[in-house]
């Protein structure tokens, strides 16, 4: 009986293994074809075209594996929303024309292809705290909650729900840094305070729906973040400063939450 068992459990590694890996190859395949439309002179570099190839990789393959090992649909329908959304942005619009000015690459025109691969970091961040947020629902709801496999139980003491919402806090703080000083934001010491700002807006859904099972902030939180992230992600504004807003978005997000627990707790809930 235990050999089956893990028999069983070997096998679904081995797809979700072989899930990823397809989905990351197939994420390389469309990106290498877009640079290539669009003639990015990265692929003329073999050492920009091997970190090209690792992190469009890692975009397709992490989300699919955690899908299908773990049974969490976000993280898998995001990246394929996702990467829909890239290509079908990028082949709609006009290819951008390179050039080079005292030894330095010009682009004129739009680069969507180039701002989907460069921003590896966000979209791993971004499906992965979709996750966090899928599992929390689901665990606090019952939604569905016996087909979910190889996730722990909502830890019973305050701690170890609090190190759950602050590694989602995590997630989308680095992101957040990183994005705003890949767009240029000045001095780069502020990305400090930017991943204060976005760590705290990420952090309180997260601890609305694991303390109190409140879903306000969350659906506050889907409504306006990711927007924002990924506008910043494709426009990239010269200064990235609206993400500051994250800081009173993130304390009306817990007054909306005391707000909803107040509503719950007279309606005995």
């Amino acid at each position: 009986m235990s050999g089956s068992s893990s028999r069983v459990v070997s096998g679904g590694d081995r797809r979700a293994l072989l899930t990823g890996i397809v989905a990351g190859l197939l994420n390389l395949l469309l990106v290498v074809v877009l640079y290539a439309r669009d003639g990015y002179p990265t692929l003329e570099s073999p050492a920009a075209t091997a970190v090209l190839a690792v992190t469009t990789l890692l975009v397709g393959a992490i989300p699919m594996f955690v899908t299908v090992q773990t049974r969490l649909l976000t993280p898998g329908i995001g990246f394929l929303t996702l990467l829909i959304g890239a290509t079908t942005l990028d082949l709609r619009t006009p290819a951008p024309e390179w050039g080079e000015l005292d030894g330095y690459v010009i682009v004129e025109g739009p680069t969507h292809v180039g701002s989907y691969a460069n921003r590896w970091y966000l979209w791993l961040g971004l499906l992965l705290y979709a996750g966090v947020l899928e599992f929390a629902v689901r665990r606090r709801y019952g939604i569905a909650e016996n087909r979910l496999r190889d996730l722990p139980a909502i830890p019973s003491s305050r701690a170890g729900r609090l190190r759950i919402a602050a590694a989602g806090g995590v997630l989308i703080g680095i992101a957040t840094a990183l994005l705003v000083l890949e767009s240029g934001i000045r001095p780069p010491l502020a990305a400090t305070a930017v991943f204060v700002v976005a760590f705290a807006v990420a952090l309180v859904p997260l601890v609305g729906l694991l303390e109190r099972r409140l879903i306000l902030p969350t659906l506050l939180f889907l409504a306006l973040v990711p927007y924002l992230l990924v506008f910043e992600a494709f426009v990239t504004t010269d200064s990235p400063v609206h993400i500051f807003l994250f800081g009173p978005y993130a304390i009306l997000l817990a007054a909306v939450g005391l707000l909803e627990a107040i509503v719950r707790s007279r309606f005995g809930e």
